[in-house]
């Protein structure tokens, strides 16, 4: 995340699961367009991955009860609507954007209270198609 001054602030890892946006295994760019989550549990400082979930590009509402029942606390990704973040903040999921790289970096950087996230405004909802992402 950024401070309003736009100087990066690094992220405290929580400590329940957590999980990474990805495209293979680089984080994916958006959170709504990536292909799976890689679920990672703290143990022992350590990331730990516990499974890949499928990204079933659910609406907003479906995706923050997706990731409730995947017991999720904290989710990782490049970017997304601020509509979605709103969602997912609210409801106890805290969202860290503007990460790049690879999914397993992102997760030992977490775990380790080394990740540094980035409030960047999402760009791919200009053209709102009404799912509730963007606003």
């Amino acid at each position: 995340m950024e401070t309003e001054s736009g100087d990066a602030l690094r992220i405290e890892p929580g400590q329940g699961r957590y999980a990474v946006a990805a495209e293979g295994e680089t984080v994916a760019p958006h959170l709504g367009t990536s292909i799976t989550f890689a679920v990672y549990e703290l143990s022992a400082g350590e990331a730990v991955r516990q499974e890949d979930l499928q990204n079933m590009m659910l609406s907003p509402g479906f995706m923050l009860i997706f990731f409730l029942r995947h017991r999720i606390e904290t989710v990782i990704v490049g970017n997304s609507g601020g509509g979605l973040c709103a969602l997912l903040e609210k409801n106890g999921i805290r969202v860290v954007r503007g990460v790049e790289g690879s999914v397993r970096a992102a997760a030992e950087a977490y775990a380790a209270g080394s990740l540094v996230g980035k409030d960047i405004p999402c760009t791919q909802h200009d053209q709102c198609s009404g799912c509730g992402a963007c606003r």
